[in-house]
């Protein structure tokens, strides 16, 4: 019994001392924590591409609707305004992207046209730690030539 927990008592003290490996145990503690930043960085930088992009398209479908309005050689429709707004919108789904273009009171000269866009962001790691899809609304209004 003795000696059993001396060699016991010994191979404790020799594995005590050993620092070997102690680094990769760190390591591997540190590294998912440093995977998950990173992975939220990149979440909340396509959040803000995103909204940046869908704000440009919403502008530029409202230009396009002003510039091609009622009295232009060239007059657009609302569905065309909408399928401009959705080629403009580069890297957000088409499908995903909803848009409404509106005329107040009319596409006549003097008129307002009012471009909105709605869409939702879903986060890289949102299933994992419970995010929500982000909303993200942006309109845009000119008034018509």
């Amino acid at each position: 019994m003795m000696t059993r927990r001396k060699t016991i008592l010994d191979q404790w003290r020799r594995i005590s001392g050993d620092r070997r490996g102690g680094l990769a145990i760190e390591f591997g503690f540190a590294m998912p924590v440093l995977i998950l930043m990173t992975v939220g960085l990149i979440d909340i930088s396509m959040l803000l591409w995103s909204s940046s992009t869908i704000e440009n398209a919403a502008a530029d479908g409202a230009r396009y609707a002003v510039v091609n309005g009622a009295t232009s050689a060239t007059p657009k429709t609302a569905a065309e305004i909408e399928t401009f707004v959705r080629t403009s919108a580069v890297g957000v789904p088409a499908t995903a992207l909803n848009v409404d273009v509106t005329w107040q009171p009319n596409n006549q000269s003097g008129g307002r046209v009012t471009v909105a866009l709605d869409y939702n962001h879903n986060f890289l790691i949102g299933g994992l730690i419970g995010l929500a899809p982000v909303e993200i609304n942006k309109t845009a209004r000119m008034i018509v030539f």
